[in-house]
């Protein structure tokens, strides 16, 4: 009716009162007039479906080529907006304030990552046992196929308790894992008041949106500029991937996890990268490692398991089961047999680190000593196994110290 007044109006405007007079050029003269391109999607297709449901029922006579499909602006997705940490945080840690089944939707929706539709339609029986495992299971308009994701026993109680609380209400009558509420308190995010409404839950404004927002305000809940926090439901989806994508998942699996069909989806609109991960990341990019030649050895070019976790090949060995203490970090795979253990300064795949450079300088000292007391006393092999790890030694104390390295 929104998108009729507008019309109606235009047509009153331009003098127009017979429906004969409307024609391809009249329309797309209205739609010039409109101010966003959503308002034109909106009254386009409000107009589109009355010019072939009249002409269909014989109400008037239109060619359909008066709305063609390209005359409809291209949807954009932008960047993801999601949550802030600390406000995520901070609703999690009061769902108990809710109502139980508000408290539910926020579960269930956020664990799955669930768009708005998908919640409202999620069927009662979407919980379905495999083994000693648990998934919830539905049918996703928008990609027209079934999405399912595993959950853990306790999302899978929070469903069964939500099943018990629909049953109790409408048992057979109601096929939905949810239901809409009126009488949403906008001050008290207990909600005294609530009414649940045997309706599927709206796409705009609905009981869930209105009772987190609820929340958010009652306890001054503000974002990361201090500002009071803004909820939309649309904002859980894109919330949940970024998180899980921070945690370390693959982005194969994170997209698997939202049902996307192209990864790209997944990377441009629903994962966003936040200055923390950012600085993570820069600061293993930024520390500088160094070859046994004193070469700037590229953090890439280590192991994958280095980058999850660089302790697992880290040296800090003392010179009590060895000759020689060896301190840094070792760059061979660890499915890889090493057989130059005991002289890793001399071995390309050792790393060395600017942290390290006291340890390297004192460690080279020494070994000038040893080779010295073993020349004295005619050990040509020791002087010989001395001086070149004393010589790998002096090339990476040299770049590390004539290097502006972080």
């Amino acid at each position: 009716m929104v998108s009729f007044r507008f019309f109606s109006r235009y047509l009153v405007e331009k003098n127009i009162d017979s429906i004969k007079q409307i024609n391809r050029s009249v329309v797309l003269d209205f739609l010039s007039h409109q101010s966003t391109s959503q308002a034109v999607r909106h009254r386009l297709g409000t107009l589109k479906d009355f010019f072939y449901i009249g002409t269909s029922q014989g109400w008037f006579n239109f060619d359909q080529d008066i709305i063609r499909d390209t005359d409809y602006p291209k949807y954009r997705l932008g960047n993801p907006d999601p949550l802030d940490d600390t406000v995520r945080e901070q609703i999690e840690k009061n769902l108990h304030i809710l109502p139980d089944s508000i408290a539910r939707m926020w579960i269930i929706t956020f664990f799955a990552a669930l768009r708005p539709s998908e919640l409202a339609f999620l069927k009662k029986d979407c919980l379905v046992q495999d083994g000693a495992s648990w998934k919830i299971v539905w049918n996703r308009k928008k990609g027209k196929n079934q999405h399912e994701v595993p959950v853990t026993r306790v999302i899978a109680k929070v469903i069964q308790e939500q099943q018990s609380y629909i049953n109790n209400l409408w048992g057979n009558e109601w096929e939905y894992l949810f239901c809409h509420y009126q009488n949403i308190s906008e001050t008290d995010p207990s909600q005294p008041n609530l009414e649940p409404v045997k309706k599927v839950i709206p796409k705009s404004c609905n009981s869930f949106t209105k009772s987190i927002r609820c929340l958010i305000k009652a306890l001054n809940i503000r974002d990361e500029n201090n500002q009071l926090a803004i909820f939309s439901h649309r904002l859980v989806r894109p919330t949940r991937l970024t998180q899980l994508f921070e945690q370390g998942h693959d982005l194969t699996v994170v997209s698997a996890w939202a049902g996307h069909k192209k990864l790209a989806t997944t990377i441009l609109h629903y994962t966003k990268v936040s200055c923390d991960l950012i600085e993570k990341e820069a600061g293993h990019i930024q520390k500088a490692l160094f070859n046994n030649d004193g070469k700037p050895l590229y953090y890439e070019s280590m192991p994958q398991t280095f980058w999850k976790n660089p302790r697992t090949h880290e040296l800090n060995l003392s010179g009590d089961h060895i000759n020689t203490p060896i301190y840094g970090y070792c760059g061979l795979p660890l499915d890889q047999n090493c057989d130059k253990f005991r002289a890793c300064y001399t071995c390309s795949c050792f790393a060395a680190t600017l942290e390290k450079l006291p340890l390297y300088i004192k460690t080279r000292d020494e070994l000038r000593a040893k080779e010295s007391n073993a020349l004295a006393n005619g050990h040509d092999v020791l002087v010989e196994q001395f001086g070149r790890q004393a010589a790998q030694l002096d090339k990476i104390i040299v770049s590390l110290q004539g290097g502006n390295y972080s």
